[in-house]
């Protein structure tokens, strides 16, 4: 599977958008950090198994798959919900055109703000997406746009 960087890369590429579904895409870090700096909502589930991430998590998918020949190159790869990267078919799937508007970050921005307040409670894997997401020109954002989602769930 493709490494951090080349999914940071699809993701803000796609702005968090599900290509083939048009979902809004949580980024997984965001929420586990979410989790950590507001106790007690317990929304992070490392297995993908409760709400936003179990349809709405951010996953990125071969176009063409790897057993058929497919790579983990920019151009073979995709934002997707967990949803629609699990429904595994034969041949290739309609994709929706990339997405104009970019302003949906999947609360990665939200992931850079609150991460160096927590540092020592970062993962290697969560170090790598802090360094890929800035390189990929996401800026820590103060906005609480969590809050929604904390009410939603």
């Amino acid at each position: 599977m493709a490494n951090i960087n080349t999914k940071a890369n699809i993701l803000v590429g796609d702005g968090f958008t599900c290509r083939y579904c048009g979902t809004r895409l949580y980024f997984a870090q965001a929420i586990k950090i979410i989790d950590i700096h507001k106790p007690g909502q317990n929304l992070w589930d490392a297995h993908w198994k409760k709400e936003p991430l179990k349809s709405s998590g951010a996953t990125v998918d071969h176009k063409k798959p790897e057993d058929d020949g497919g790579f983990d190159t920019l151009d073979n790869l995709v934002a997707c919900c967990v949803l629609c990267n699990s429904i595994k078919s034969n041949g290739q799937r309609t994709l929706l055109p990339p997405f104009s508007d970019k302003s949906w970050d999947g609360l990665s921005g939200v992931f850079l703000a609150l991460a160096p307040l927590y540092e020592a409670r970062l993962s290697k894997e969560d170090k790598k997406w802090l360094m890929a997401l800035r390189r990929e020109g996401i800026v820590p954002t103060a906005d609480r746009s969590f809050d929604k989602l904390l009410e939603d769930y």
